[in-house]
């Protein structure tokens, strides 16, 4: 291989003076040859984190996340050159075994024919080291050991930030949505490289597994204020339900991870970062990413302990014996209008607000599927949002915007966006998009979130 005029890619600094840093063999997503943008993720590989006891910290490092993974990026754009000796196949490409070596060189890009190395916009000229982006996986049981993808397995959250920013500049972003919401965040490839590619300034994402519950407006608020004793009586009321025998593994996985969800709330946890610096300290997520598609015009109640719980049909079927006859038998099915999702919404937005600072930023509804065939609405009865998903649609839609210019919330439009390279094609479920639109939702997250960032350094 010539590599005269390619330019190296080298790992760089990572862990400061106190933390040792291990890694295993490096997973290529690209071919040798293959034409690289500038800032597109080409490797990733397993790490390991050790801390120097000077730091004398009282718990464990990332001892939550089992899964610590780096994915690397080039800064220039070129043909992908990988030298040999950089993957060793088997468990040494799993397992943290090679020291973390700043000056080593893991790539080359070379030039494409008749054109110069152009660094990317926001980074500065001569910088051979490669772009890290660091993520971290909490799963959700020991026991779902897969060792291989970017952050595999089931992970109750998952996470990941850029590795050549400082916790002070970073900005966090917390996804509390459902498939139209984390299936922009997290990407194709589930690792949040879509992400890293296409932002240009140092963020951290954070994903919420919506599996069993499904993140509403509702359950984030009661999430946010449970008390302990709240808890310990909903944890008491499920062991006295398995107590009863029966139970299948889908129960047991049902029910632990739906304790694992009801125990805590994501929008009070702070974050640990490893950058180039060291450990750095992150405070709760700067703005919370939310899907009105998430909100139910009726939802699950306890009726003795009366908490709420929204399990999409999929995630109820998936649960063993016991937890849906249970769900079937303590839990009611109660309506919800629209002016109490408003208050709810409004009720989340000032008590989050006022505790954390955080932002909000909701992905609204697409309006309408393009298939309506209604030529008379007189059939229906009011309100014809209980029966008509189109007409609902467009209720929530109009009450999301009438919130937006009362308090500090945007609107991510994906119905603009479906409605402008059209619908039916990229959204035909009203749900799940296409690669194409979530190429445009996460360009309009992202400016959102630097417009925020801009504002609050002008303060």
């Amino acid at each position: 291989m010539t590599t005269t005029q390619a330019r190296p890619v080298r790992l760089g600094p990572l862990g400061g003076e106190h933390v040792a840093v291990s890694r295993s063999g490096f997973h290529w997503l690209h071919e040798d040859g293959h034409i690289c943008r500038p800032n597109e993720v080409i490797a990733y590989c397993n790490v390991g984190v050790q801390v120097a006891p000077a730091l004398k910290r009282s718990a464990a490092s990332f001892a939550e996340e089992r899964t610590f993974q780096i994915a690397l990026a080039t800064r220039v754009g070129g043909h992908l050159r990988i030298p040999a000796g950089t993957s060793f196949g088997g468990y040494l490409d799993v397992l943290g075994v090679h020291v973390w070596d700043a000056a080593e060189v893991i790539a080359y890009i070379e030039p494409v024919t008749g054109e110069k190395p152009t660094p990317t916009e926001s980074l500065d000229n001569g910088n051979d080291t490669a772009r890290l982006l660091l993520l971290a996986g909490r799963r959700m049981g020991w026991a779902v050991d897969v060792d291989t993808g970017l952050v595999p397995g089931w992970n109750s959250r998952a996470r990941a930030w850029w590795g050549d920013g400082g916790a002070e500049e970073t900005q966090t972003l917390l996804c509390l949505g459902i498939c139209d919401a984390s299936g922009v965040v997290r990407g194709d490839q589930s690792g949040f490289v879509e992400m890293f590619e296409a932002a240009q300034f140092p963020a951290q994402m954070v994903h919420i597994s919506e599996h069993p519950i499904a993140p509403c407006a509702t359950i984030l608020i009661e999430q946010f204020l449970r008390t302990p004793a709240q808890l310990d009586a909903i944890s008491a009321d499920i062991k006295r339900t398995l107590s009863q025998g029966a139970a299948t593994p889908e129960d047991w996985f049902f029910f632990g991870a739906l304790l694992s969800q009801l125990g805590h709330s994501p929008m009070r946890e702070s974050y640990e970062l490893l950058t180039a610096r060291g450990l750095e300290k992150r405070t709760p997520a700067d703005a919370i990413l939310m899907s009105l598609s998430a909100e139910p015009l009726s939802i699950l109640r306890h009726r003795n302990l009366r908490y709420h719980l929204n399990i999409l049909d999929h995630n109820q079927r998936a649960a063993g014996p016991v937890g849906r006859a249970w769900l079937a038998s303590a839990f009611e099915q109660v309506p919800r209008s629209l002016d109490q999702i408003r208050r709810d919404y409004i009720r989340l937005f000032e008590t989050v607000g006022a505790a954390t600072g955080a932002r909000f930023l909701i992905i609204n509804r697409m309006s309408t599927s393009g298939r309506e065939d209604i030529s008379s609405y007189a059939p229906f009865d009011a309100p014809m949002g209980q029966t008509l998903s189109s007409i609902s649609a467009k209720e929530m839609n109009l009450m999301l915007d009438d919130l937006a210019g009362e308090y500090d919330v945007s609107v991510v439009d994906v119905d603009a966006v479906a409605s402008e390279i059209g619908g039916r094609e990229h959204l035909p479920d009203g749900i799940h998009q296409s690669g194409l639109m979530q190429s445009l939702v996460r360009r309009d997250i992202l400016n959102i979130l630097a417009e925020g960032a801009s504002r609050q350094q002008n303060r």
